[in-house]
């Protein structure tokens, strides 16, 4: 039994609602969920358990109120693991888990009717391969919340999806979140270059921008896209292609996460982002 009734991770005063919503443990969790989903758990403000429980039940969608409770669930696994094991572990790779498990449920349901029909494959997002030889870089850009803060982030990976390099830059100032998009698919660039990669595709789900890249139109980021034009001339084969936000996870994610971070940028070699090389159904 604790003897001491302060938080062990910012030592406010701790509580059930403190270690599962308000401790900055929680909170970076949260954070990396849905924005609407994470606000309706803040609003509802039921002091007793019970009540804050019938509360989301009552409000929330049955999918919405497994993931929740998952959530829930990962949040004070983790903070289990931290506190009698001394086992840290990111919000990253929690929401991950949380992802994964979530994936996982939903395979499970779906079994139920399998026998009724022909097996379908499990609906989980797809990284798509690029063409043999071809290093892909995935590029994703993140506002923070009431922040003057952006963010960019890439993840390469070879033809077979394994990982090569990643970056994330953490931008200030009030941009166009369309530009900090164009600016993403720049910092594909640089890790292409860091990587030492001959021929890259570069995968944005930002439809305008890679329009405005193949077309060269001209608009409030054209200096990027004419940039991003020209820097064909230093590869072999460079291209540009927009894929749904469904096989673009692994970069939304991390750029979602480092927005808070630090002014500047990033870059990872060896060995991947904690939680961002997760596994992946090749399409």
């Amino acid at each position: 039994m604790a003897d001491d009734d302060h938080c062990q991770f910012c030592g406010a005063q701790d509580s059930w609602r403190h270690a599962l919503v308000d401790c900055n443990l929680a909170r970076s969790v949260w954070a990396l969920a849905d924005e609407e989903l994470t606000e309706h758990i803040q609003c509802s403000a039921e002091g007793d358990a019970r009540e804050w429980i019938a509360s989301l039940i009552s409000t929330l969608k049955h999918s919405e109120q497994t993931r929740v409770f998952v959530t829930l669930w990962a949040i004070w696994h983790a903070r289990r693991k931290a506190i009698h094991e001394n086992i840290f572990q990111s919000p990253l790779s929690v929401h991950f888990f949380v992802q994964n498990l979530m994936a996982e449920l939903s395979f499970a349901e779906s079994s139920k009717d399998r026998r009724a029909r022909v097996n379908t494959p499990m609906q989980s997002p797809a990284w798509i391969p690029p063409p043999s030889g071809v290093i892909k870089i995935n590029v994703d850009a993140a506002m923070g919340k009431n922040t003057r803060r952006g963010s960019v982030a890439a993840v390469a990976r070879d033809d077979s999806g394994k990982f090569v390099g990643a970056s994330a830059v953490v931008l200030s100032g009030q941009v166009a979140a369309e530009t900090v998009e164009a600016l993403a698919c720049r910092e594909a660039i640089a890790l292409a270059r860091d990587i030492n990669a001959r021929r890259v595709r570069v995968a944005s789900d930002c439809s305008n921008v890679i329009a405005s890249i193949e077309e060269g139109t001209r608009g409030v980021y054209a200096l990027i896209t004419m940039e991003l034009r020209d820097a064909k001339r230093d590869f072999e084969e460079l291209s540009f292609c927009h894929e749904r936000r469904g096989s673009n996870k692994e970069p939304h994610s991390l750029a979602k996460f480092v927005v808070s971070d630090d002014l500047g940028r990033q870059v990872w070699f060896l060995s991947p982002p904690d939680g961002v090389c997760i596994p992946m159904f090749v399409s």
